[in-house]
């Protein structure tokens, strides 16, 4: 597959850009064939410095714009970008690629291209032009690939259209930040729409921005591969009725800024009473219950009492030897680590709590099973950057290492699954970069093997990205005959805001579809603010919830 590149000058090129070269680079099924560059005189960082500064001049929100930018500068310093990709070597690449100048005209904020200019690029056989360049875009050059201008849009192009990136979702408090990724045709952020993501927002522009952009890599690539395999039915968008949002004037900045300071200020003073008055915050616990979580009553159950410096998160349910156990992370406030422990249920309450793995690295999300005659353990251990298993040598304490996956990979929440048919699927989490977001993206792989020797992914892989409703929140349980995922709701700027039960309608190594029955919100105790886990085996279930402080 032929691919050209509307892009900006190599040295300013973002590492969210940077990586989707790298990608390009890398993939044996992929050619990085054409760089078109704006040829235009006059186009160097001088002249486009003067122009922004008399645009800035001209406009009736100054101030405004004054001051957001300071507040980007100083979000910048705070929030230093991490480079993960060799930049000098990508540029050497690049210089190695055909490269063509072009020089459309400029009319207002559209650039629009000469049949020469179009004609120049057509030679070059492209099936996709992927747009980091260039204002709004007319003529022939719309045309010019088999399949296209790809651009990113990067909200959901159905409820906001304008800019900044990031910014109106936090200030308007929408639930998450959307990302659309379209062919482009003569209306503005409301081409063709090939796909959409979302991601759960920052309480920072800067952060927020970032996140949207470097998740975008992922949905690329994703939709490359289905073009690949003969699928690509882009559709057209729907109406739009909100305003088109622009750079925020004065007053919509210092909303912001009071919103950001706050966090700020908040959370010295969370760490201020933790040390002095011992006041958690963000505090998980567990919740237990008798029969089936779908048909259940949330308001009876009754928190489990924590000790102090600790929380408690992520339970599984064990049942041995005629005793059921629950399997959880154990956090602690003053190490800021979590281990995982364990505790037998007796009569709603744990008792006979006990350390059963702890590293020097965070534990998190202990999914327990059994295989044949032998009991395994595969915690969360994304800290140390691969999937670990281990196997139990003495129940409920004594474990050691038996296998290792996804080395030197950010992975999460990992949980197998055996359908009617006894094959064996891994559902897993994975951040593809350290500065993109954890919680947007779904993987499942065959497998033949509880030992993770042979993985087979899933054709459509990741098969979500979605922060509302991708990252697991507990293994796979049936009801009435039918298979559910539960799984966090990564909203509103909170992580696990509330709980989705999602029900599994198709699930083969070609597609994966499922639907959301509910979804769940910590209402049910005064003082929570966030609920992600559950856990249903054999006529118990737990869930977790945290307390905005305890």
């Amino acid at each position: 597959m032929r691919i050209g590149i509307l892009i900006q000058e190599f040295e300013e090129l973002s590492n969210w850009e940077l990586r989707i070269i790298n990608e390009i680079l890398k993939d044996p099924s992929l050619e990085l064939a054409l760089l078109i560059q704006d040829g235009r005189e006059g186009n160097n960082s001088t002249k486009t410095l003067k122009s922004r500064l008399n645009r800035l001049l001209k406009s009736k929100s100054i101030f405004g714009k004054i001051l957001f930018s300071l507040q980007t500068k100083i979000e910048n310093s705070l929030f230093k970008e991490k480079i993960t990709v060799d930049k000098e070597r990508i540029i050497r690449e690049l210089n190695k690629i055909n490269t063509i100048k072009v020089q459309p005209k400029r009319k207002g904020f559209l650039d629009i291209f000469d049949d020469n200019d179009v004609e120049k690029i057509k030679k070059f056989d492209l099936d996709i032009i992927l747009r980091h360049e260039f204002n709004i875009i007319r003529g022939g050059i719309l045309q010019a690939a088999k399949y296209g201008i790809w651009s990113f849009h990067h909200a959901d192009n159905s409820i906001n259209r304008g800019g900044p990136a990031g910014f109106w979702e936090i200030v308007l408090k929408q639930p998450s930040v959307g990302v659309t990724l379209q062919k482009l045709t003569p209306e503005l952020d409301g081409g063709l729409v090939i796909d959409k993501a979302f991601f759960n927002r920052n309480w920072s522009f800067v952060r927020t921005n970032r996140l949207i952009l470097e998740g975008s890599v992922s949905i690329l690539f994703k939709n490359i591969k289905k073009l690949q395999n003969g699928e690509f039915k882009p559709i057209k968008s729907l109406v739009y009725f909100n305003p088109l949002y622009r750079a925020p004037g004065l007053k919509m900045v210092l909303k912001y800024m009071f919103l950001f300071y706050s966090k700020i200020l908040g959370r010295a003073m969370e760490e201020t009473n933790y040390k002095i008055f011992g006041r958690r915050f963000d505090c998980w616990t567990l919740f237990i219950g008798k029969g089936d979580f779908l048909n259940s009553t949330l308001f009876r159950l009754k928190p489990i009492k924590l000790p102090k410096k600790e929380f408690w998160a992520d339970p599984f349910i064990f049942n041995h030897k005629n005793d059921n156990y629950i399997f959880f992370e154990n956090y602690n406030y003053t190490t800021k680590k979590g281990k995982i422990s364990c505790g037998k249920i007796t009569d709603n309450e744990l008792t006979d709590i006990a350390d059963v793995i702890e590293t020097d690295y965070h534990l998190s999300y202990p999914f327990i099973f059994k295989d044949n005659d032998d009991i395994f353990l595969m915690p969360e251990t994304s800290a140390n950057n691969r999937l670990e298993i281990y196997k139990c040598i003495k129940f409920p304490t004594e474990w050691e290492l038996h296998t290792t996956a996804f080395e030197n990979e950010k992975v999460a929440d990992a949980f197998f699954y055996t359908d009617k048919d006894k094959t064996k699927w891994l559902f897993i989490n994975k951040q593809m970069d350290i500065n993109a977001p954890f919680e947007s993206e779904l993987y499942i792989y065959k497998v033949n093997s509880f030992d993770l020797k042979d993985l087979e992914p899933h054709k459509n892989n990741p098969v979500m990205i979605n922060s509302e409703i991708a990252r697991n929140g507990g293994p796979i349980f049936e009801y009435e005959n039918e298979i559910y995922r539960p799984s966090q709701a990564n909203i509103d700027g909170i992580y696990g805001r509330a709980l989705n039960i999602n029900k599994i309608e198709k699930l083969t190594i070609d597609e994966y579809i499922e639907k959301t029955i509910v979804t769940t919100y910590p209402n049910f105790h005064k003082g929570l603010i966030s609920m992600h886990h559950l856990h249903q085996s054999n006529g118990l279930f737990v869930i977790d919830a945290a307390y905005g402080k305890i």
